[in-house]
């Protein structure tokens, strides 16, 4: 049986196997993204390269049969860095968003897209679940909200944003007058209990998101109730809303401590004594604020390390207008968010860094024929009014049907996006300042194609080929200038009459997905 050594670990191959096959097959796993198994490698990304440790040649692993004795590096700083060239080529001429605008503003990353999708679908209840998965306080907020998702909403270019707010409330406020509302789904329960001082939206939001995953949290607050600084704040809100939301929480397994004032360091001391971490969710301070609780003040707001949101005190942590002062309230939500996952990464010792914004490539500013295209999928209806929306769900189903779908279907799972995100990659080190048009083409009744998001790999034309199709795909032009098309000129709906969901399936990226 032939032999190789990958990285110094000598592997057993089968006669005429790639080194890509036999790495698999004894659990070394080397990136790709154009090859499919069954078919004949491409080897055009290079995103498989591995060295030859006898002259130094890089290779792709795909399409490279084991010679015996063969050694080759794989998961070194030098073939990293090769790999890493190898996408940031790729992404030179990648056109096409990760995350929508509306997504990818928004301090909380709403997920957006996935609510409109169920509001044109007509299921609303999915559409709450979503907005109270990535949002505390959902109903609250995007009713007094500075909205800036709709400030970066494409449709705006066009004629007027997307009421996305009040989509989100009016799907918050349909759950809640059926009578079942429904918390997000809980991580296994956890080891380890919180203290978390305040209860405003940073508060609040951090024992919502340690609920998710599976920490029960003790909100302690001075006032007699729960959220007062939100009663006073905001007086016109529906009645009822404020004691549904904080019913939710409760569902959800946090604890309220009311009239409980804790102003020094002995009463700080005595919950981290008995809480695994605390979280100091309690507004602007000062230095004798801060003093008295034996820690320190910046102007007037806490000191902590900005990356793990932790104070000189080891588990003590400090969010939203603590440790921002002046923010929004979206901003104080997101920062309690941020505060969760760092206090779970502290709590289950891992190292403690608060998350880093989504990645997201971004076309920036659409010329008129670029909005025509993305205009295709969308209503051509005005935008609604709230009052419309509040009483109509046909006219807030159209709302949402104005959307213009700019965000990436399968940013979740786009293998480019991920190993971007694994690499490091800088989108713009090849890049001349100059983008192509963005192009949409919406022929297929089951297919959207994306031409700025194709890698040319080839893997739909295989597939076009292997399900026999009369046309089929295949690549036109020369140089620079090919492009994935159909033969002779002829539409994309004739070129894929079988093999449509199998060509979207083998895309790597969001260059072909299925339309809604």
């Amino acid at each position: 049986m032939p032999y190789l050594t990958i990285d110094n670990q000598r592997i057993e191959a089968k006669p005429g196997e790639t080194i890509l096959q036999a790495a698999r097959a004894a659990g070394i796993e080397i990136p790709t993204l154009c090859y499919l198994e069954g078919f004949e490698a491409g080897a055009s990304c290079m995103v498989c390269a591995v060295k030859l440790k006898h002259n130094g040649q890089f290779i792709p692993a795909c399409g490279s049969r084991v010679v015996d004795g063969m050694e080759v590096e794989h998961d070194t700083p030098e073939v990293r860095d090769t790999r890493r060239m190898a996408l940031e080529l790729l992404f030179s001429d990648h056109l096409g968003d990760c995350l929508s605008p509306c997504q990818r503003i928004c301090p909380a990353h709403l997920g957006i897209p996935a609510i409109l999708k169920h509001m044109r679908g007509g299921d609303l209840g999915m559409a709450a679940a979503v907005a109270r998965r990535d949002l505390a306080l959902a109903g609250i907020l995007c009713r007094i909200c500075h909205r800036p998702c709709e400030s970066g909403c494409r449709r705006g270019v066009h004629d007027e944003s997307v009421a996305i707010a009040e989509l989100v409330v009016h799907a918050i406020d349909t759950e809640l007058a059926a009578g079942n509302p429904r918390p997000p789904l809980r991580s296994v329960d956890r080891l380890g209990q919180v203290a978390i001082i305040g209860s405003g939206f940073t508060g609040l939001s951090a024992a919502w998101f340690l609920a998710q995953q599976g920490y029960a949290s003790t909100v302690i607050d001075q006032n007699p109730e729960p959220a007062a600084t939100l009663r006073a704040a905001y007086p016109d809100l529906p009645p009822g809303l404020l004691a549904a939301e904080l019913r939710l929480l409760d569902r959800s397994g946090v604890t309220f401590r009311n009239a409980t004032r804790i102003a020094d360091a002995a009463g700080l001391a005595e919950l981290t004594g008995t809480f695994g971490a605390v979280l100091l969710a309690t507004g602007p301070g000062s230095h004798a604020q801060a003093a008295a609780l034996g820690l320190t003040c910046e102007g007037n707001k806490f000191a902590a390390d900005k990356e793990s949101m932790m104070t000189s005190q080891s588990g003590v942590f400090v969010a939203g207008r603590a440790l921002r002062p002046g923010g929004h309230p979206v901003s104080s939500v997101a920062d309690g968010k941020a505060a969760a996952r760092c206090i779970e990464q502290y709590l289950t010792s891992q190292p403690v860094r608060r998350p880093a914004k989504p990645f997201s490539v971004f076309m920036g500013k659409l010329a008129d024929p670029e909005m025509a295209d993305f205009m295709q999928e969308a209503s051509a209806a005005p935008r609604a009014g709230a009052k419309t929306m509040g009483i109509d769900i046909g006219r807030a189903i159209e709302e949402s049907s104005r959307c213009v779908l700019c965000n990436c279907a399968k940013a979740d799972v786009c293998k480019l996006r991920q190993l971007a995100i694994d690499y490091d990659v800088n989108l713009h080190r090849f890049t001349s300042g100059e983008r192509m048009r963005y192009q949409r083409n919406v022929e297929h009744p089951l297919v959207r194609f994306e031409a700025g998001k194709c890698i040319r790999c080839g893997n739909c034309i295989k597939v076009a080929g292997d399900h026999k199709e009369a046309l089929g795909l295949t690549f036109i032009g020369r140089g620079f200038d090919v492009h994935l098309g159909v033969p002779f000129h002829e539409s994309m709906r004739d070129g894929l009459l079988e093999a449509a969901r199998a060509a979207v399936a083998v895309c790597p990226t969001g260059a072909l997905t299925l339309r809604e």
